[in-house]
C-alpha cells in the first residue's frame, strides 16, 4: 500500500514568526560573542584621566606592559588638571592625581605616599639635606605648570627663597640626561627616580621641610568597574607593592573591593 505524504507548508503568519526567530537566534548569538569577547578582554576600551607630569609617565609606562598582556584593548589616556570632571562625566574610568574634593559624589582612594629625593652625578656621603641645599649648585627643574615644580615652588617661598633653574624641560629624560652630564642637579619624586634609568646618578632625602606627597584613585560611586579597568588597576597595585611606596592598611580594603 503506497504511503502518502502530506506536504506541510508555513502559513504567512508562521513564516513572519519563523523569519523573526532566526533574527532573534542571530541576535543573541552575537551578543554571547561580544559579552565573552569583553570579559576574556579581546575588546574593549580603557579611559584613564591624570594630571600633567610624573603621573603621566607612571601612568603611560604601565600601559607598555598593559597593551602586552591585552593588545586588543585601546587605552585612552586623557591629560588634565580637571580630573573630577572627567570622571564625573564618563570621560574616564578612574583619574590618579593628588587633590579630589567632590567626595560626595567620588570614591578616592589614597594608593601611596611618596618622597622627593634630589638627584645629582656625585655624591657627597649625606644620605640627607636640607631643603635649603638644593640652592647651593646650579638645578634643572620641570616648568613651573608641572606638579612637582609647584610644590618646590611653595616650599621654597616658605623658607624664604626663590628658584632660578639653569634649566627648565618637561622632559624627564632630558632631566636626567642633564644632570648625568653635570648641567646641575634636580629634584625629583620617587615614582620617577624609580621608573627610569637612574643606576649611574645619586639621590639624597630631603628634609627640613620633608617633601612628600600622597596619591590617589578617583572613580565614580557605585559605578562598575569594568574588565580593562579592573586589569589595569591590578598592574598598578602589584607595580606599588614592587616599589615598596607607603599605603596605608585603611585603604587596602577599598583597594580590593574595587577590584573584585
Amino acid at each position: 500500500m503506497a504511503t502518502l505524504c502530506k506536504k506541510i507548508e508555513l502559513t504567512k503568519a508562521g513564516e513572519i514568526v519563523q523569519k523573526e526567530a532566526l533574527n532573534v537566534q542571530g541576535s543573541l548569538q552575537s551578543m554571547t560573542s561580544q559579552i565573552t569577547a569583553f570579559t576574556k578582554a579581546e575588546i574593549g576600551e580603557l579611559k584613564i584621566a591624570v594630571l600633567p607630569g610624573e603621573i603621566t609617565d607612571l601612568v603611560s609606562t604601565l600601559c607598555i606592559h598593559f597593551n602586552r598582556l591585552y593588545p586588543n584593548i585601546k587605552v585612552v589616556i586623557q591629560t588634565t588638571d580637571e580630573l573630577e570632571k572627567a570622571v564625573l562625566e564618563n570621560q574616564a574610568d578612574f583619574g590618579i592625581g593628588f587633590h579630589f574634593h567632590q567626595q560626595d559624589k567620588l570614591q578616592v582612594t589614597k594608593l601611596y605616599e611618596e618622597a622627593f629625593y634630589l638627584i645629582s652625578n656625585q655624591h657627597d656621603g649625606r644620605k640627607k639635606i636640607p631643603f635649603p641645599a638644593i640652592f647651593d649648585s646650579p638645578i634643572v627643574l620641570f616648568p613651573n605648570k608641572h606638579q612637582c615644580r609647584k610644590i618646590l615652588d611653595r616650599t621654597s617661598e616658605e623658607v624664604g627663597r626663590q628658584l632660578d633653574p639653569a634649566v627648565e624641560t618637561s622632559s624627564i629624560e632630558a632631566i636626567l640626561n642633564l644632570v648625568r652630564n653635570g648641567v646641575g642637579h634636580s629634584v625629583v619624586s620617587r615614582t620617577l627616580y624609580e621608573f627610569y634609568d637612574t643606576e649611574d646618578l645619586f639621590f639624597q632625602h630631603i628634609e627640613k621641610p620633608t617633601l612628600t606627597r600622597a596619591v590617589y584613585l578617583a572613580m565614580k560611586k557605585n559605578c562598575f568597574v569594568n574588565y580593562p579597568a579592573r586589569k589595569y588597576l591590578e598592574l598598578l597595585m602589584q607595580e606599588i607593592g614592587k616599589l615598596q611606596f607607603h599605603t596605608e592598611e585603611k585603604e587596602m580594603p577599598t583597594l580590593q573591593n574595587t577590584l573584585s
